[in-house]
């Protein structure tokens, strides 16, 4: 091994550089509230409903 080290130090430095930067990576936690989310919509529906009918339509009608 020091024969390896004498030889090469500046590939082990590089090794335990790298070695260090693999242990500083950051980590992203995503997180979900306790409690879903709502909405609360009031809504009013009002309908007003017109019917016309022509002089035909309404005889046809009475005569029956």
């Amino acid at each position: 091994m020091k024969k390896l080290l004498k030889n090469r130090p500046h590939f082990f430095m590089a090794l335990f550089s790298l070695n260090l930067l693999a242990g500083c990576t950051p980590t992203i936690q995503l997180d979900t509230p306790k409690e879903g989310i709502t909405i609360n919509m009031n809504v009013v529906v009002d309908h007003n409903i017109h019917v016309t009918m022509d002089e035909k339509a309404k005889a046809a009608i009475e005569n029956k």
